[in-house]
């Protein structure tokens, strides 16, 4: 039941993602509230297969990379809900959606564990997934922001900023301030998310492993990740530092993100499994 309710919910993303993107790039698709429909039906889909995932496991389910990948890809699209419906910026769905639809493919074909392994069974490990996926859930949305951003930027500074009539989404984009300002607040929210990840984590290695730390690639993709959003958001508060150079390194942090959930938990790196 829950695979099954897992794969509808891939599709129904896949619906919101492409009517998100046919409303982004033509004139006759102007309702931006179909595709935030379709996002909230996937989601509500998506809470379901968790929860008879959940009944199918008797815990959290937190038992592979099939459930890592669903819970991640849960997370995004609850948060980019949010910040359509309360930041008007509608163009976080079909792109949220897109990329969700892909990664809950490819935890539908993960093969799922049908137990919780005993090492996943500490106090701290529940802790460290939920500050992990909302910190990087934060990060993601922030950096699909700043896609948007930098495709505003790139139109403006090529005085491009009238739209043919009539427009497409893709021609009513928000203002530079409007998603500058949200991009950096979800920065701010998914920082100490992540530190508090990290801290949970070391102290969950030291309780599994014996020890704090463990130099393997998709840790040290995270140190360098959290370094990196520090420096943005120092340089941000110490001499207002915001643009296209701060949107630009939000993209890169996010695509490090992807790489070591996605990418590397796919290929088996690391003790996250």
């Amino acid at each position: 039941m829950a695979l099954t309710l897992l794969t509808a919910c891939a599709v129904t993303y896949g619906i919101a993602a492409v009517l998100g993107m046919v409303q982004l790039l033509s004139p006759r698709l102007k309702d931006e509230r179909i595709a935030f429909g379709a996002l909230v039906v996937g989601t509500l889909v998506h809470l379901l297969a968790i929860g008879a995932r959940t009944a199918e496991l008797g815990s959290f389910p937190m038992a592979s990379t099939h459930d890592a990948l669903s819970l991640f890809g849960f997370s995004i699209a609850a948060l980019a809900l949010i910040i359509a419906g309360t930041q008007k910026v509608p163009q976080v769905v079909p792109l949220s959606a897109t990329l969700v639809a892909g990664m809950v493919f490819l935890a539908a074909i993960a093969e799922p564990a049908p137990q919780v392994p005993e090492k996943f069974q500490s106090p701290w490990l529940p802790l460290h997934i939920a500050f992990a996926f909302l910190g990087n859930a934060a990060f993601v949305v922030a950096g699909i922001i700043a896609v948007v951003y930098l495709i505003q930027e790139n139109r403006l500074r090529r005085k491009k900023s009238r739209p043919t009539r009539p427009p497409t989404g893709l021609q009513r984009l928000p203002a530079l301030e409007v998603l500058d300002r949200t991009s950096v607040r979800l920065i701010e929210v998914g920082f100490p998310l992540m530190t508090l990840a990290l801290a949970s984590g070391m102290l969950y290695a030291r309780e599994v492993w014996g020890q704090l730390w463990r130099w393997e690639l998709r840790n040290v993709v995270a140190l360098l990740v959290w370094v990196l959003f520090l420096v943005l958001l120092h340089f941000r508060i110490t001499i207002g530092w915001r643009g296209r150079k701060a949107a630009s390194l939000t993209v890169v942090g996010v695509g490090a993100i992807l790489i070591s959930i996605v990418g590397l938990r796919m290929l088996g790196f690391g003790h996250h499994q």
